[in-house]
């Protein structure tokens, strides 16, 4: 039994959460790299006033993101909440109740958009020829509203269904297409900045028609169930448990709408237009941050949910360090990249002005400082909304979002002009930090000792009695049987329940290692057990090939399941982000 660790460790949860990071980074991509893309060409194939134009759309590309993390975030969450207490029919009414609301809105925001362009277009810029550039970028936008939102939403949905490089291809192929299509529209068509808007576009319309094929697959484990149609009060039930659940990170990605309202009409009333190409670029490098903290923060989300709907607070903790350790990191590293080189990200945007890149590299260095704080923050906003801690993830967003920088960049820019207004970033996450370490604080002296650290999760209900992690190995079935017989006995467990419990475990992995014989790596299992007078109640958890031992098709034969069910009063099983998870109660 030498591979065998006797004690939990963070094995399934690590390698799930590496097996979903990089899709998730992906996915972020799917609402931030299109921007960069589009300012990237458009500045270099028609001028830093098409960069400028396009980066006045932020505001409104960061409320449709807010109403996908509102709607696709929260469901998703709650959708691996169900799943993790084994509930497949909330799931899946979650899941259609989803998509019939963001239809409604796509609908609704089209109505109002459409009609109203050029007056959004003069609220965002007082410049004539900004404005219009903005206006021709923009109506293209409106127009794929529900393409957009529903491919967006949906993503949350393909990684919760265990499908995360599914996902990222959706991903990769729609920007893909956007970036050829950029060339094509801008360049050979010379459609000018629409053709930019166009094939962003179409590129979400490409990824759209795969994400469809998902739903229609064996694969998939969400179905569409329209009977909610038909109980309306379950309908809006649902339907604010997923805006409560999805509000503070939505609520997060409104402010930074509010926020870059205010900094565009700051940064031109101090900087101009200069200050705007300077800010253009500073707003593409924080977007490219934002791939990292939306995929670090987003990927611990789905593995929190399950996690928590089986009360596995160990593996809660360990999502949560898992991405905390990525988003160090990768946030100095970026960090210092930009801080030692930023001349030729400035001119990678087609910036090519002495005193317009002069005018850059200040602003990109000092922003760059940001990052580890905005890093940090988003993570626990995000933290705490899969944790159902909605209070405290719902002042992150508010602090984040206005409380300090707003004031900050109006202090500072007074006083230190437009260099200000670049601390102001700075000022703004480093405060926030500070505000939440005293929340957290406040909370745990309020709670009377059920918090014991800032995770705040409460572990006094339920009665764990052991839990350790090991490969699913036939040797070490035998070994962790061993051990499981001596360690029972010694708590108080009688002799013959003792010797049931070690029976069904060491049955159990002995099938893991059945299934995974010939494979290139064995499976790792996770076994919890809970205790009291009454029930044993054994949870098995591994990251092996699919398998349901209600369907067992060796019935009839002496085989590892079988007898798990001989000894088991009952047995019942569920699969949630590619896990299998049996539980046996004795």
């Amino acid at each position: 039994m030498s591979s065998t660790v006797l004690g939990r460790n963070a094995v399934t949860v690590n390698k799930k959460y590496t097996e979903y990071f990089l899709p998730t980074v992906l996915t972020a991509m799917a609402t931030n790299i299109a921007m960069i893309v589009d300012s990237i060409i458009a500045g270099n194939l028609l001028g830093q006033n098409s960069l400028a134009a396009i980066n006045l759309m932020s505001p409104i590309s960061q409320l449709y993101f807010s109403i996908t993390i509102l709607f696709g975030l929260g469901a998703s969450s709650i959708i691996s909440f169900a799943k993790g207490r084994r509930d497949e029919k909330q799931a899946n009414r979650v899941f259609t109740s989803t998509f019939i609301v963001l239809i409604a809105l796509s609908v609704i925001f089209i109505a109002i958009q459409l009609p109203l362009a050029d007056s959004i277009s003069s609220l965002l810029t007082k410049d004539a020829e900004l404005k219009s550039l903005l206006y021709q970028y923009y109506v293209p936008f409106i127009i794929g509203t529900p393409i957009y939102l529903l491919l967006m939403c949906s993503i949350h949905f393909v990684r919760a269904d265990a499908r995360p490089a599914f996902a990222s291809n959706i991903v990769i192929v729609a920007n893909a297409v956007n970036l050829g299509l950029d060339f094509l529209f801008m360049g050979a068509f010379k459609m000018g900045i629409a053709g930019s808007s166009i094939a962003t576009v179409t590129g979400y319309a490409v990824g759209f028609v795969m994400m469809s094929t998902h739903f229609i697959m064996k694969k998939s484990t969400l179905h569409f169930d329209f009977s909610i149609l038909r109980n309306p009060v379950q309908f809006f039930k649902f339907l604010g448990k997923m805006v409560t659940i999805g509000l503070s990170g939505a609520l997060g990605t409104m402010l930074i709408t509010v926020k870059m309202l205010f900094l565009n009409t700051i940064i031109q009333s101090i900087g101009g237009s200069a200050g705007m190409v300077s800010y253009s670029v500073c707003s593409s490098s924080q977007i490219f941050m934002s791939m990292f903290i939306t995929g670090a923060s987003q990927t611990m989300i789905p593995i929190i949910g399950v996690c928590l709907g089986e009360k596995d607070y160990d593996g809660v903790r360990y999502a949560f360090r898992r991405a905390a350790r990525v988003l160090a990191v990768s946030s100095v590293v970026i960090m210092l990249f930009i801080c030692i080189e930023p001349e030729p990200i400035i001119k990678f945007f087609g910036i090519t002005s002495p005193t317009d890149i002069a005018n850059t590299v200040p602003a990109m260095r000092i922003n760059a400082l940001s990052f580890p704080g905005l890093s940090f923050s988003f993570l626990l906003l995000y933290y705490y909304m899969a944790t159902q801690k909605r209070a405290i993830s719902t002042a992150i967003s508010i602090i984040n979002g206005i409380v300090i920088l707003i004031p900050s960049a109006l202090i500072l820019g007074k006083f230190f002009g437009i260099t200000g207004v670049w601390y102001s970033l700075v000022v703004a996450q480093v405060g926030t930090l500070v505000v939440v370490y005293f929340i957290d604080l406040a909370e745990k002296r309020k709670s009377g000792g059920k918090y014991k650290n800032f995770y705040l999760l409460e572990e006094t209900e339920d009665n764990e009695l052991l839990a350790l992690s090991f490969k699913g190995t036939k040797e070490n079935a035998a070994g962790v049987s061993l051990y499981l017989s001596s360690f029972l006995s010694k708590n108080g467990i009688e002799e013959s329940r003792a010797n049931r419990i070690a029976v069904a475990v060491e049955e159990m992995a002995a099938n893991c290692a059945e299934r995974m014989e010939g494979k290139k790596k064995f499976a790792d299992i996770d076994i919890r057990i809970f205790a009291d007078k009454k029930e044993t109640i054994i949870s098995v958890r591994d990251n092996g090939d699919e398998f349901d031992p209600l369907n067992d098709d060796k019935e009839f034969e002496m085989s590892p399941l079988t007898v798990v069910k001989a000894i088991s009063d009952k047995v019942e099983y569920s699969r949630a982000l590619g896990f299998n998870r049996t539980i046996i109660k004795l």
